[in-house]
């Protein structure tokens, strides 16, 4: 009878022990699955530029589609002013919204160079870098799926440039930008376009 009793209590905190398993495993598993969405989450990348909807702005001297290395992009040869500004239209690919806050601007290399200075918003309703109708960057909040012109002025510098060093070129930038009120994250945004600075010999002839 001893024996039973000993067997009998021992059967009986299995379930307690098989519960205490199952809840232990079910916390692992929600640990882990947090952590990966929380990987994800810092991970995410929703802006892209679209390949339609951007033009150049003043001081082009010549436009030029394609180029060997421009992957089929158009090219703009700016002249070489100080200053160079394209507008484009950036997009929300992703699930959640996205204010984007500024322009993370690169620090200067060795001249020839040409970088991304600043980005302005535009009052024109069509793909436009007319300087009339700049305004202040601020904020951009951008709902999953949605769309708004952007300008990015590039800085253009010649100094320094020999013929082993005629050109130089750049088809991105990085932007910064918040989401679900607890993430800020940097993403380079690849431009539908890249704009080159002939330093050597003139822009090529407008095909």
């Amino acid at each position: 009878m001893e024996g039973f009793a000993v067997n009998g209590a021992a059967r009986a905190r299995h379930p307690f022990r098989n519960a205490a398993a199952i809840a232990g495993g079910i916390v692992v598993l929600a640990v882990v699955c947090a952590a990966a969405l929380f990987a994800w989450l810092g991970t995410y990348a929703p802006l892209r530029s679209l390949d339609s909807d951007y033009a150049p702005g003043p001081g082009l001297g010549a436009d030029v589609r394609p180029v060997t290395g421009s992957h089929g992009r158009e090219v703009f040869f700016p002249t070489r002013r100080r200053l160079f500004d394209t507008a484009f239209t950036l997009h929300n690919g992703g699930r959640f919204t996205v204010t984007v806050t500024g322009l993370v601007r690169q620090p200067a290399h060795t001249t020839p160079w040409i970088m991304p200075a600043a980005v302005f918003a535009t009052t024109s309703a069509t793909a436009s870098a007319d300087p009339r109708r700049l305004t202040p960057f601020g904020q951009l909040r951008l709902a999953p799926g949605d769309n708004a012109l952007v300008v990015v002025r590039f800085v253009l510098d010649c100094a320094g440039a020999t013929s082993a060093t005629p050109d130089i070129y750049t088809d991105r930038l990085k932007l910064r930008y918040r989401y679900l009120s607890m993430f800020t994250r940097t993403q380079t945004v690849r431009l539908p376009f890249a704009v080159t600075l002939r330093c050597v010999g003139g822009p090529p002839a407008t095909p």
